[in-house]
C-alpha cells in the first residue's frame, strides 16, 4: 500500500493500494515447531502475493487504526509484523501448488 507521512502531525496515511508485480507468486512460511512440545508439529502456510498483500494491508490498517495513525514510538517508521494467526486461512493449502504445477503441463 502507499502510505504517507506527515511530519508536521506526525501521522501515517494510506493513500492508495500498490500493483504489485507478480501477483501470482507462491509464498511458504512456515512455523517450526518447538523443540520442548514433541506434540507439536511443523506448520506450512501457503498464499499467493496478493493473498500475502491484502494480509499485510488489513493487519497494518487495523493497527494503526487502533493507533490514530501515529506511532508511538518511531513515527516515520512503516515495520509491519504479522502472525501465524493471520496466516491460519492459508495453513496446509498445498492445493495451491498441485493446481500450478498442474497447469503447467
Amino acid at each position: 500500500m502507499e502510505i504517507s507521512y506527515d511530519q508536521k502531525t506526525l501521522k501515517q496515511k494510506v493513500l492508495e493500494n500498490k500493483k504489485i508485480e507478480h501477483p501470482d507468486f507462491i509464498h511458504i512460511f512456515v512455523s517450526i515447531a518447538g523443540a520442548y512440545d514433541k506434540a507439536q508439529s511443523d506448520r506450512f502456510f501457503i498464499l499467493t502475493k496478493t493473498q500475502l498483500q491484502e494480509i499485510c494491508i488489513n493487519h497494518y490498517s487495523k493497527w494503526m487504526a487502533g493507533l490514530e495513525w501515529k506511532r508511538p514510538r518511531s513515527p516515520e517508521s512503516y515495520d509491519l509484523r504479522f502472525s501465524t494467526a493471520d496466516l491460519e486461512k492459508y495453513e496446509g493449502n498445498w492445493e495451491l501448488i498441485t493446481k500450478r504445477l498442474t497447469a503447467i503441463d
